[in-house]
C-alpha cells in the first residue's frame, strides 16, 4: 500500500510531529510505502519528495514584512492555492492509494483536501487537537476553559481576543473557522475521522460538528518494544513539556512549596521559563530543578530514574503522549482529571488524578508516593502492564492498517 502522509511540519516539532515519524518508519517495516507531504524548511528531514512540499512560512513573524505579503499569507491561511497545486502534482507523481493527514492548519490549509477529493484518494484525517471547535484550538480564554466557539460561533473568538490576545489574529482565525464550516471543507473532504481520546470525539459530536460514524477513536501508543522498565523508586518527581500556564507549570510549583525536602525536575522550556526560575529562587525551593529541553537518551534516562511522572494540565489534554512515556518506563501519573487524561490514568491503580488547579491536592498525592516507595512501584508496574496490553505500537499500528483498508472500501 501507498500511503501519503501529510502534516504541515517535516521536522522536530511537537508530539504530532513524533507520532508522524514514528508511523512512518513502522509502515516502512511492515512493507508498505509512505510519501510525505510538508511545507519547506531547512532543518526538515531530507526526503526525496521535498520538491513537492508547499513554501514554509512564518506566521509569527510580521515585521518587515510588506501589505501585499501579508495579505497573501492570510488568504493562504484559510486556503492555499500553492498547497493545492503542489499535493495535485505529488499526486499525480506518486500515485498513492491512500492519504492520512495530521496538523493541516494554516501552513497547508484544507485546500489539499479538496485536490484528495478530486483525485479520488480515501483520507484519513487525525485531529490532534479542537481546531475545528475552537479559533485558537485550546479552548482556551486568556487563561480559562472556554467552548464559546463550539464551532459554530467563531466571532466569540474575535470578541475575547483569543488569539494570542491580537485582534487581527482573532479576526484571521475567525474568518477561517468560519468559511471551513460553512463550505464544510472538512466534512465533505474527509473519509474519516481519527481521535486520539473520547473526549474529543465526544465534544465534536456534541456541538454539531461531526457525526458519531464519521470519528474512529484510537489512542496514542507506547513504546514497550525500546523502552526498558525501571520499577525502582527514583528519588526525584518529573515534569515533561512546554513551560505555559495552561500546561499546569505553576499549580506544580505552588505544590513544591508544601515538600521542600524532596526533588521535582522540570523538563521543557516555554514562556513561563524565567517566571517559574525566579519563582523558585524566591520561594527557597532548592529542590525544584529546571533542567531545559530534553530528547533521546537523556529524556529517557529522566523517565527511567524519576519516582513519579507529574502532569498538571489545566487545559483539555486530547491524549498526552508523556502519559504513555511514564508507564513505559514503568513509572506511576499524577495528573489532572481533564480532558482525554482520565482514559488513560485509573485513579490509585497507575497514578492519581487530582481537580485541576488544585495545588494542595496535587502535593497531597506527591507526598503519598514520596512517602511510600513500595506503593510507586506497584503503580508503576501496573502502568508497564497497562502500556503492553492496550497502548502498544503494534496494536495501534494494526488498527490504522484496518482504518486505511476500511476507507478504500
Amino acid at each position: 500500500m501507498k500511503i501519503l502522509i501529510i502534516n504541515k511540519f517535516y521536522r522536530p516539532v511537537g508530539g504530532p510531529e513524533i507520532i508522524v515519524f514514528d508511523m512512518m518508519r513502522e509502515l516502512a517495516d511492515l512493507g508498505h510505502t509512505t510519501i510525505p507531504f510538508a511545507t519547506s524548511h531547512p532543518d526538515n528531514i531530507r526526503s526525496e519528495y521535498a520538491e513537492y512540499f508547499a513554501p514554509g512560512v512564518d506566521y509569527n513573524t510580521k515585521r518587515g514584512k510588506r501589505f501585499g505579503r501579508l495579505l497573501k499569507e492570510a488568504v493562504d491561511l484559510v486556503y492555499s492555492a500553492e498547497a493545492k497545486r503542489r499535493i495535485e502534482a505529488l499526486i499525480r507523481q506518486a500515485e498513492p492509494d491512500v492519504a492520512h493527514a495530521h496538523n493541516i492548519y494554516h501552513q497547508l490549509s484544507p485546500s489539499i483536501l479538496t485536490a484528495l477529493r478530486k483525485a479520488g484518494i480515501p483520507t484519513v484525517l487525525t485531529l490532534h487537537d479542537g481546531k475545528l471547535l475552537c479559533a485558537n484550538m485550546l479552548f482556551l480564554k486568556h487563561g480559562v476553559l472556554c467552548e464559546e466557539c463550539a464551532g459554530r460561533r467563531f466571532y466569540r473568538a474575535v470578541v475575547n481576543r483569543c488569539v494570542k490576545d491580537s485582534l487581527a489574529g482573532s479576526l484571521l482565525c475567525c474568518i477561517e473557522g468560519t468559511l471551513h464550516r460553512s463550505l464544510r471543507l472538512y466534512e465533505r473532504n474527509v473519509d474519516l475521522f481519527i481521535t486520539p481520546s473520547r473526549f474529543l470525539k465526544d465534544k465534536l459530536v456534541q456541538h454539531g460538528r461531526l457525526q458519531e460514524w464519521q470519528i474512529e477513536v484510537l489512542a496514542n501508543y507506547a513504546d514497550t518494544a525500546s523502552v526498558t522498565p525501571d520499577f525502582s523508586p527514583g528519588d526525584y518527581g518529573l515534569f515533561v513539556g512546554k513551560l505555559e500556564a495552561h500546561k499546569g507549570v505553576r499549580t506544580l510549583l505552588r505544590a513544591c512549596k508544601e515538600l521542600p525536602d524532596f526533588r521535582v525536575k522540570i523538563a521543557g522550556r516555554g514562556p513561563l521559563y524565567e517566571e517559574a526560575t525566579c519563582f523558585a529562587e524566591r520561594e527557597g525551593l532548592d529542590k525544584v530543578e529546571l533542567v531545559g529541553f530534553q530528547m533521546g537518551e537523556e529524556l529517557a534516562r529522566l523517565f527511567r530514574e524519576a519516582r513519579f511522572v507529574v502532569i498538571p494540565s489545566e487545559w483539555y489534554e486530547n491524549c498526552p503522549m508523556v502519559v504513555l512515556e511514564a508507564f513505559s518506563a514503568g513509572k506511576p501519573v499524577i495528573a489532572s482529571r481533564i480532558g482525554g487524561i482520565p482514559e488513560l490514568v485509573e485513579h490509585e491503580v497507575d497514578g492519581f488524578l487530582f481537580e485541576p488547579g488544585n495545588a494542595d491536592e496535587l502535593a497531597a498525592y506527591m507526598r503519598t508516593l514520596v512517602d511510600n516507595p513500595a506503593l510507586a512501584r506497584e503503580m508503576g508496574r501496573a502502568g508497564r502492564r497497562k502500556a503492553e496490553e492496550r497502548y502498544s505500537i503494534d496494536a495501534f499500528m494494526q488498527s490504522l492498517i484496518n482504518i486505511y483498508k476500511r476507507v478504500q472500501g
